[in-house]
């Protein structure tokens, strides 16, 4: 991809994820591999919605501006540790969708066996730990799953999905959000099915080349039709449980 076809597909980019609600005022931040080490990324304090090709910012693979009028988008870091760490990455989206987004607010991974074409093109979305926006802190809180995932929810924050291409990357930004609303919607409803571990095991046979990516097993196991209790919510619950405790003992 050579830098003005970069600079359009950002621009595209960043119009559909203004467009779905993924990114608010000049929330977010994109980028994309282009010829040679360069990465094209959007800049720093513009609405993503309505970015011009040359608002576009072309860096080096040290993050050093080499193109561009504009100073590049303050989370920088985490797009050069993700292309440092991943050579078969080629885009990278952090936005804030508002379910995904809720999930990392509450520090509720998005890791049950629910959904098969989840489990077989995304798999688990693992929760990074809290990290102070526009640090290094961030790129350091995926690190360790880095190369074992291509979406993460950030504690607080929001989200970071990766891909072969920026549109793949957009893509999987889609599906997390997706999953994250079915999720939201079970839970309203007081009821999440897990798959069965021989459940996930049959998807390999009737999707090949497309085995179960990063499952936790622990949550394959549970009975069918049976809800879900990850160690997440059972600490989600124990500590609503010892708040409304304390309320009772306050008001008597």
């Amino acid at each position: 991809m050579n830098i003005w076809q970069a600079r359009k597909e950002i621009v595209e980019i960043g119009r559909r994820c203004y467009e779905r609600g993924f990114v608010a005022a000049a929330d977010g931040n994109m980028s994309c591999r282009v010829s040679g080490d360069l990465i094209a990324a959007t800049p720093a304090g513009l609405c993503k919605g309505m970015l011009a090709a040359d608002d576009i910012v072309v860096l080096d693979a040290a993050g050093r501006r080499v193109e561009g009028r504009r100073e590049a988008s303050s989370e920088i870091l985490l797009h050069l540790e993700i292309y440092k760490e991943r050579p078969d990455v080629g885009g990278v989206v952090h936005a804030h969708p508002p379910t995904a987004t809720g999930f990392a607010v509450a520090r509720m991974p998005l890791a049950e066996c629910v959904l098969p074409e989840v489990i077989t093109t995304l798999g688990n979305v693992p929760l990074a730990p809290y990290a102070t926006p526009s640090t290094a802190e961030v790129p350091e809180s995926i690190r360790p799953k880095l190369r074992d995932y291509n979406a993460f929810l950030l504690a607080n924050h929001g989200t970071v999905t990766l891909g072969a291409t920026l549109l793949e990357a957009y893509f999987t930004l889609e599906k997390v959000e997706q999953f994250a609303r079915v999720m939201l919607v079970a839970r309203q409803l007081g009821r999440v099915s897990v798959l069965t571990a021989e459940d996930v095991k049959k998807l390999t046979t009737i999707a090949p080349g497309k085995a179960p990516l990063n499952i936790p097993c622990d949550t394959c196991d549970v009975p069918d039709g049976e809800p879900a209790a990850c160690e997440d919510e059972a600490l989600v619950r124990d500590a609503v449980r010892r708040v409304l405790e304390r309320l009772r003992d306050q008001k008597d």
